[in-house]
């Protein structure tokens, strides 16, 4: 941080907890209290734990005095009072009931220049359940370590916490938001959120962005792309919400942001696993019916030519009888490359089941499929599987279809590719193997 910078943060965080834009469900022992000058709710996050009352009263408009026994608030109202005071107080105390041992921080929300605020326009209480982690009978925190606890709050949340003004640029960041980007304090604050965000997303909230400045929702969340330090592309969730002043105007965007990368691999790790064939790693027949159906489609829509080509290894039962299924499937990742090389990158070869393969030609019209067909029994013909003991030499038969706006669907397009296929096969070998 630098300069005013480095002051507008700090004083932010003496106004602002990082527990106050955790979610619930991630800092289960917070309760974080936006207030007015009015001592009424603007806004809560938090745990019902610390929240003596009907957790209906905690919502925006309601006084806060309502939302405490009577004796409770008559202990913590001198530390709301000082906060429109412009002071930042602490103080550890026990609930009514004796259960449990609650710190309460609480700082000024000001207007105008953050160094030098012109007008208190409320306060933010943050409301932490120690009980199980501290003894219930220990000292007050002194007024002089306010700050610094308002510090470890903020640095010690589980989630990448930041606020950003109104311009989008970063005036305050926890070490989790750090950690998560790869950028330091330092490097992120005054830059723009945009920044980091992958350009396909930077506009994909636009709507509920402009929803929250109306005031038409409290918070919403999306999924983005950023771009971290390391120039690497990772996926996150994105909370945003909003503080507003006394009059309503806004303050301050405050984003929570959760690293989902790992999970979107896993997600694309287990799609791909559906898609796809685990031998030879082409497209399976699900996928590639899906494929074949959009295909035709625009066939009927536009106007455009393909190709479906069939393939079936030619006594490929023997391969397996006489050499075993571990030189079967050899001989099968060997046809998967071999076929992949041949193809462009354009047209999408699969594994439909055992031995049989299918390709999919966009934009090819009858001539250029009878190329591509030959083509394919010829690579395969000059494929072959090294057992050990002997040399197994591969062949195929290969029949296609076109594909134009006339074709009536995929079941369709299949049946005349494997007339096709049958017809090059029985040409070949004479035999005729079921389907």
């Amino acid at each position: 941080m630098r300069g005013s910078q480095e002051n507008h943060a700090r004083s932010l965080l003496a106004r602002f907890d990082d527990g106050a834009l955790v979610a619930p469900e991630e800092l289960p022992e917070a309760l974080i209290i936006v207030f007015d000058s009015d001592l009424r709710f603007t806004l809560v996050a938090g745990h019902a734990l610390a929240r003596q009352a009907d957790p209906s009263i905690f919502q925006e408009g309601h006084a806060i005095s309502e939302a405490f026994p009577a004796e409770l608030w008559e202990r913590i109202e001198p530390l709301f009072r000082s906060a429109l005071e412009g002071e930042t107080r602490s103080r550890r105390i026990r609930t009514v009931d004796g259960r449990h041992s609650l710190t309460i921080d609480i700082g000024p929300l000001g207007l105008g220049a953050p160094e030098k605020p012109a007008t208190i326009a409320g306060g933010v209480a943050v409301v932490l359940d120690v009980s199980k982690a501290e003894p219930a009978e220990q000292p007050e925190p002194s007024p002089l370590s306010s700050r610094e606890h308002f510090e470890q709050v903020f640095e010690r949340a589980p989630i990448g916490t930041g606020l950003l003004d109104q311009e989008g640029r970063w005036v305050l960041v926890n070490k989790a938001l750090c950690e998560i980007t790869g950028y330091t304090s330092q490097e992120l604050i005054g830059k723009r959120f945009q920044e980091i965000t992958h350009p396909e997303d930077a506009g994909n909230d636009a709507i509920r962005r402009e929803q929250l400045l109306k005031g038409e929702i409290s918070a919403f969340q999306s999924e983005k792309r950023y771009v971290n330090a390391a120039g690497e592309t990772m996926s996150a969730i994105i909370s945003t919400s909003l503080v507003r002043d006394q009059q309503d105007n806004p303050l301050h965007f405050i984003l929570q942001i959760q690293d989902i990368s790992e999970r979107k691999q896993l997600e694309e790790h287990l799609r791909h696993l559906a898609d796809h064939d685990p031998l030879t790693g082409l497209r399976n027949r699900r996928l590639f019916e899906h494929d074949l159906k959009l295909q035709i489609g625009r066939c009927h829509r536009y106007g455009e030519e393909a190709a479906l080509i069939v393939i079936d290894l030619d006594s490929f039962k023997q391969v397996n009888d006489l050499h075993g299924h571990k030189v079967g499937d050899d001989a099968l990742k060997i046809v998967a490359k071999t076929l992949t090389r041949r193809l462009r990158t354009t047209d999408l070869l699969a594994r439909l089941s055992g031995d049989e393969f299918a390709v999919l030609l966009p934009h090819v019209d009858r001539e250029g499929a009878e190329i591509v067909t030959q083509d394919i029994m010829r690579v395969i013909e000059s494929s072959s599987v090294d057992t050990g003991e002997t040399v197994v030499h591969l062949s195929g038969s290969a029949g296609f279809a076109l594909i134009e706006k006339h074709t009536l669907s995929d079941e369709d397009a299949f049946v005349q590719a494997d007339r096709a296929m049958y017809a090059a096969k029985r040409a070949r070998t004479g035999a005729l193997r079921p389907r």
